[in-house]
């Protein structure tokens, strides 16, 4: 198959500064480059050449430089224009789409949703109109899945699911050795280290969690908050919320180490800073990577019950769902609980890893993504011999 991936205008693939939609797609095609011919349209970047090759040639990365929706997008489409292609797929764009499909009347379309924000800010007609020129839609999460099916019935047949998956190679436990020198090295030995991974955005839930570990600080002396990451990948810049947050630990006194941006190339090893991790989100998550990140890193996940995590975390299993995902007092009994339970501890971890081994794997996501595919050019063909 020769397949076209057209991806977001805001960040370039590979993943260099960050951003979950292109990390998972650059994950998939760079595997699916092994088997098949893959072209992807990129955002450009002064660290990146306008063309790129990977996969022996197999995977082509063209880069435009206009980071405005349809601008970058009409150069993109006048970089593979006249080529044919035998499936294309349009990540997490579904404006996108009529755009895409007046340039490729008869090459079918396959719409890659990653959240629920972006069909979410169409009108029922406006998404209809959309949904009905594309012949597939796949999503990460049976809860993106089949809220999309509850809200556009009418192309209910068209929806599938194709999880992503997790480097389980470079997302490992380390040596315990190896842990302490990152740890002393970055000032965070000696702690009970409870760790945040993400945007650091009110919808993260980064103060719910300030005020949970402010709770524990008389049962857990020794606690800290490590916070990772910035508002928006590659960003440096404080925002208001940033400073509300830092203001609110200084406030209730909470020792909270925020270590800024930090490159995809290094997130990795952040998670070896964490006795527990923590994804307060007050989203409606699609799925959230880092719940998996952290499992395959060896360390006990707390996360809201919401949206799509509950397909990865387990309650009592491979981590602990808290259902209040506003409640600082329902995190905080959720840490406590594993800190105070050393075989809980054992046994999420043990699990956490042994589910993300079996049932997060990128070749289980590329595997299920070429079904579709195959779906979808069985029945255009099949409808083109009809007429």
């Amino acid at each position: 198959m020769r397949i076209l991936v057209v991806c977001p205008e805001q960040l370039p693939v590979p993943p260099i500064k960050g951003g979950s939609v292109e990390s998972v797609t650059y994950n998939i095609f760079k595997r699916m480059a092994q088997s098949e011919k893959v072209v992807l349209l990129s955002r450009s970047h002064p660290r990146l050449p306008s063309v790129s090759r990977y996969v022996g040639g197999n995977l082509q990365v063209i880069r435009v430089p206009s980071s405005r929706p349809f601008a970058y997008l009409r150069a993109a489409l006048r970089k593979v224009a006249g080529q044919s292609f035998d499936i294309i797929q349009i990540e997490n764009r579904p404006r996108f789409v009529p755009f895409v499909r007046q340039a490729f009347p008869h090459t079918p379309i396959i719409l890659s949703l990653h959240s629920l924000t972006f069909m979410s800010r169409l009108t029922l007609p406006q998404a209809n109109a959309i949904l009905r020129q594309v012949n597939g839609i796949t999503s990460v999460s049976s809860f993106v899945t089949n809220t999309m099916k509850r809200r556009y019935p009418a192309h209910a047949h068209k929806f599938r699911t194709a999880i992503p998956g997790v480097d389980a190679v470079k997302f490992r436990p380390w040596p315990a050795a190896a842990k302490l020198r990152l740890r002393r090295r970055m000032g965070l030995a000696g702690s009970f280290n409870v760790l945040f991974v993400g945007r650091i955005v009110r919808g993260k839930g980064l103060h719910t969690l300030i005020r949970s570990v402010a709770q524990l600080k008389r049962r857990i002396p020794n606690i800290r908050l490590v916070a990772v990451g910035a508002s928006w990948p590659g960003v440096r810049r404080q925002t208001p919320y940033m400073r509300y947050v830092r203001n609110l630990s200084k406030r209730l006194r909470v020792p909270v180490r925020f270590t800024g941006y930090v490159p995809p190339s290094r997130v990795h090893q952040m998670f070896q800073l964490g006795d527990v991790f923590v994804c307060p989100t007050l989203f409606r998550e699609g799925l959230a990577t880092v719940n998996t990140e952290a499992m395959a890193s060896g360390i006990p996940v707390v996360a809201s019950n919401r949206g799509g995590i509950r397909e990865v975390v387990i309650h009592g299993h491979s981590g602990l769902l808290v259902n209040q995902a506003n409640s600082p007092a329902a995190f905080a009994r959720a840490i406590a609980r594993i800190r105070n339970n050393p075989a809980l501890r054992r046994r999420l971890i043990a699990n956490g890893r042994m589910r993300v081994r079996s049932s997060f794997n990128w070749y289980g996501t590329v595997r299920r993504l070429k079904a579709h595919y195959q779906d979808v050019r069985s029945a255009a063909s099949s409808s083109k011999k009809s007429h």
